[in-house]
């Protein structure tokens, strides 16, 4: 693909600085642009099939363990989509989290606490990983402000 005769080429990067007197430490979050790997650790639920008078299979989207599961399943891609974005960060290293065994990958949160971040520092380095996978309010409108300002000098 390409925009304005470029190729789009690269991912969106999101930098995270965290001050500190010891040396500032710099998270970098990458955009996850491929959830097979996720996929294949952890595939979507599936509803149980129930039958219906006159034997008629359908799918249950009602029953509470599949809906938990659902749930447990979306947690689960938020966890890996954080860690897989900071993978983009050098010299991070995680002692208690395997990229590859889903049970490991709530341990992230326990290991930035048991390293002395603050909660709000938290909260920095988990919206820099959705910052980098996403757009939020105030960068939407700052890609506009600066589209009509273009559009208005190429008009004057």
């Amino acid at each position: 693909m390409k925009y304005k005769g470029k190729k789009v080429e690269g991912k969106n990067v999101e930098i995270i600085p965290i001050k500190r007197p010891e040396g500032d430490i710099i998270f970098i979050a990458e955009a996850v642009s491929n959830w097979d790997e996720f996929e294949k650790l952890l595939p979507e639920p599936t509803p149980p099939v129930v039958i219906k008078p006159g034997g008629q299979r359908v799918s249950d989207y009602t029953d509470k363990k599949f809906i938990k599961s659902v749930e447990e399943h979306a947690r689960a891609r938020t966890q890996w989509i954080v860690l897989k974005s900071l993978e983009a960060t050098k010299d991070l290293e995680w002692e208690t989290v395997d990229i590859n065994k889903p049970e490991t990958w709530l341990n992230y949160e326990k290991e930035l606490k048991d390293s002395n971040f603050s909660i709000i520092e938290i909260g920095r380095i988990i919206r820099g990983v959705m910052v980098a996978n996403s757009l939020d309010e105030d960068m939407i409108d700052a890609a506009k402000a600066d589209f009509l300002a273009t559009r208005e000098e190429k008009e004057a």
